[in-house]
């Protein structure tokens, strides 16, 4: 196989949709193919960040983000996850 040809790669899970919550949530993303170097990013931390590892920190901020996650720094193939938190922040309780 050449290095031009198109290799099959793909991100797991496609959506991630949690409620809100006091602790946050961690889900590992998994790539299936042959992606040694993947570079990780979202579109809206407040709501999900990820780590370098594929970790997906998410729970604790109401909202929408998409997380990319590119094949390489060269940034040429992309994937992408979308992760959904619901629910309405609780306000504190005064003590």
């Amino acid at each position: 196989m050449s290095e031009n040809e198109n290799i099959y790669w793909d991100v797991f899970p496609k959506l991630i949709r949690v409620s809100i919550s006091t602790y946050s949530q961690m889900i590992p993303l998994s790539i299936r193919g042959n992606v040694p170097a993947p570079v990780y990013e979202s579109s809206n931390s407040e709501v999900a960040d990820i780590d370098e590892l594929g970790n997906v920190l998410c729970g604790l901020t109401p909202g929408a983000a998409m997380i990319m996650v590119w094949a390489s720094e060269e940034r040429t193939s992309v994937r992408h996850v979308q992760v959904e938190v619901y629910g309405q922040a609780s306000a504190e309780v005064p003590q």
